[in-house]
């Protein structure tokens, strides 16, 4: 029998092809230093904006607007409606629209007291209001719970540095 060498058989160490191997590993780094400095400088460009636009944001929620809690305060104690318009001698009833606009004004304060007395003295007024003729003795049962808030709203408006007389006419 004769013995012919199959390709199974072939000796790795014995190469037959022409062009030698190729290395295995790239051992160039020179794109790679190439390619971090750009990247370097658009991740402290985007910390720069991301730090100025937060600092931003609180110097405009801390000093320049106003909270919409505080503003109330300053409208009631100018005898202003809580949005700060005029009030009007005319009827006093609020509209479901007016009921909406009124408590979020108190909503949308970033002073937990002043959200939680001012909704209550809206919903307050609002649930009285919608009693209706004829149950005025029903009306009774509110007196507690709005002088409790009435004070914890003047309160709440005097530890924001507004003074207001509620019971004032």
């Amino acid at each position: 029998m004769t013995h012919q060498q199959s390709q199974f058989d072939h000796d790795p160490n014995q190469q037959s092809w022409s062009t030698p191997p190729q290395p295995t590993e790239f051992t160039a780094t020179a794109p790679q230093a190439t390619i971090r400095k750009p990247l370097l400088i658009a991740g402290v460009a985007a910390l720069a904006v991301l730090f100025t636009g937060t600092i931003g944001y609180a110097v405009w929620e801390g000093f320049i607007h106003e909270d919409t809690g505080v503003a109330a305060c300053k409208a009631m104690r100018d005898g202003k409606k809580m949005d700060g318009s005029e009030k009007t001698n005319g009827d006093d009833k609020m509209t479901e629209a007016e009921y909406r606009e009124a408590r979020a004004i108190f909503e949308e304060s970033r002073y937990e007291k002043l959200e939680e007395h001012g909704t209550a003295i809206v919903d307050l007024a609002w649930q009285i209001q919608n009693l209706g003729d004829g149950n005025e003795m029903a009306a009774l049962a509110f007196a507690r719970p709005m002088g409790m808030h009435l004070s914890g709203l003047q309160s709440a408006c005097a530890d924001r540095g507004v003074i207001v007389n509620l019971s004032a006419g």
